[in-house]
């Protein structure tokens, strides 16, 4: 999808709060003397693609498609945030999808959005944006009240039918869970992972962006728990293994009952059966029908292509990789698979 220009101006001085709680926050932007928030209006827009941005290309094409001017983006301060969370009704979330990279996670998100009743927002940059804070920014208390109204701000009730959502995390954000589980310390979550040589086999095709703060030592430090000093040198094979550690070993260490660990290959059944239930999101036999239907698309795809396993080929990997995989990640997956079966077998 092209990209299309999306013109912001300030928020005008008689755009009451109720009017702005309204519209959707879609971007935030750590800047001083104080950060600012943009918001465009998603009313009737609903949130269908694999990750919230593209859903924010379409709403922004639709118009320009059609030969009209760019949608306006308003812009307002970040204390924006606390004057619209008490209009309307926010939905408290129902689950939350943290995962390893690589593993499924999408095909979780796409098969709840199926759901009629329930909002998933997919790796939305706004969150992203407070989570890659740097603590001189924000201090963790702000941080944690700014998490709190930006999700739920981003699960208003937009078609007034809605009753359940679902937030799924960009991989690297389990390393700030402590955070969320702050924000929102009832809300239930699960771990998606993969056998670690079929997902370091798949990063390496195609870096994630956490992959490029290699060349951010500090961020590498601060996001992923990667000594900067270490960065330079490091082969990038190593530092994809150290980084997916990192991910698994923040969720472990996390895992507070609250938890559920869902490995790759109970996808996609696991969706309407355990991970429903941890959710409490009642399935009706028509839902479990639909999320079936869209099991059989690759999640990540707009295209509608159908989905083809390609495990086999993720498993061929260098003895180099096997060995790497073996050293940091063979004692998280294995735990993992552990408090898996503990949790969701008979």
């Amino acid at each position: 999808m092209s990209a299309v220009p999306i013109v912001c101006f300030r928020m005008p001085p008689d755009m009451e709060p109720a009017e702005l709680a309204q519209w959707t926050p879609i971007r935030l932007t750590l800047e001083r003397p104080e950060p600012v928030v943009d918001w465009c209006d998603l009313r009737g827009i609903a949130f269908r693609e694999p990750f919230f941005m593209q859903t924010i290309a379409r709403w922004a094409n639709q118009t320009a498609e059609g030969g009209e001017a760019p949608r306006p983006v308003v812009r307002t301060v970040l204390s924006a945030l606390e004057a619209v969370d008490g209009v309307g009704e926010c939905l408290e979330p129902s689950g939350f999808i943290f995962h390893m990279s690589r593993c499924g996670s999408t095909v979780l998100s796409r098969l709840f959005g199926t759901v009629p009743d329930t909002v998933v927002i997919s790796e939305a940059e706004p969150i992203n944006s407070f989570l890659e804070a740097d603590p001189d920014e924000l201090n963790e208390e702000a941080l944690v009240h700014c998490l709190r109204l930006m999700i739920r701000a981003l699960g208003r009730k937009r078609f007034g039918e809605e009753r359940h959502y679902v937030v799924k995390f960009s991989s690297w954000n389990v390393r700030r869970l402590d955070l969320l589980r702050a924000a929102f310390p009832n809300t239930p979550w699960i771990f998606v992972y993969r056998q670690p040589i079929e997902v370091i086999s798949s990063v390496l095709k195609g870096s994630p962006g956490w992959m490029q703060l290699q060349r951010f030592p500090a961020q590498a430090e601060h996001l992923l728990g990667i000594p900067a000093a270490e960065c330079a040198d490091m082969p990038v094979e190593a530092f994809c293994a150290r980084g997916l550690a990192g991910f698994c070993a923040a969720a472990l260490a996390a895992d507070d009952g609250r938890a559920l660990f869902i490995n790759y290959r109970d996808l996609p059944q696991v969706a309407w059966g355990p991970v429903a239930h941890h959710f409490d999101i009642p399935l009706a036999a028509e839902h479990v029908a639909r999320m079936r239907e869209e099991a059989r698309y690759y999640a990540k795809d707009t295209e509608r292509r159908p989905f083809v396993a390609d495990d086999a080929e993720k498993r061929g990997a260098t003895p180099e990789i096997k060995a790497l995989s073996a050293r940091w990640l063979g004692a998280p997956f294995a735990e993992m698979q552990a408090r898996r079966a503990a949790a969701i077998e008979p």
